[in-house]
C-alpha cells in the first residue's frame, strides 16, 4: 500500500493502536489513520484490550485516550514506551494532564483536534523522520 500523505515510510505504517473508550471517536480515529496510510489499525476501548492487542500484534505507534472511564491509559503507554513504541495521548481535559516522569516526553492533544494536528503529532512521535516529505 502506498503512503498517501508522506507521513512515514511504509514500514512504519504497518500497525497503529488506537485506545479510546468512546466508540464513535475511536472509529473516526481509525479511519483518519487509514487515510494517513496506516495499515492494520487496531482499536481498543479498555487498557486490558489494548494490552492484549499490543501483545499479539505488530504495533508501530499508538494513539491513547488518557481517560478511559474506569482508569487511565498510563499503564498501556508505559508498556509501549518500554518497547520503544511511540505514543500520543488524547484528552478532553486539556493539555495540562499530569503524566508520570517516564511519559513526560509524550505529546498530549486536547480534544477536539484537527486531522492536521494529529498528523503533526504523529510525525513528531515517529521521530520526524519524514518531515517535509508530504510534498504539499
Amino acid at each position: 500500500m502506498e503512503d498517501k500523505n508522506g507521513l512515514a515510510p511504509p514500514a512504519l505504517l504497518d500497525g497503529c493502536l488506537v485506545v479510546e473508550d468512546q466508540s464513535v471517536i475511536r472509529i473516526d480515529l481509525e479511519e483518519t489513520l487509514r487515510g494517513f496510510g496506516f495499515r492494520n489499525v487496531h482499536g481498543a476501548s479498555t487498557s486490558e484490550a489494548a494490552a492484549r492487542i499490543a501483545a499479539n500484534s505488530e504495533i508501530r505507534c499508538a494513539i491513547l485516550d488518557y481517560e478511559l472511564g474506569c482508569g487511565t491509559s498510563v499503564h498501556v503507554a508505559e508498556a509501549l514506551v518500554a518497547k520503544g513504541i511511540p505514543a500520543v495521548f488524547l484528552t478532553a481535559y486539556g493539555t495540562g494532564v499530569e503524566l508520570p516522569p517516564s511519559l513526560a516526553h509524550l505529546q498530549v492533544l486536547a480534544k477536539p483536534f484537527s486531522a492536521e494536528l494529529l498528523e503533526r503529532a504523529l510525525r513528531k512521535a515517529l521521530g520526524g523522520i519524514c518531515e517535509g516529505s508530504a510534498g504539499r
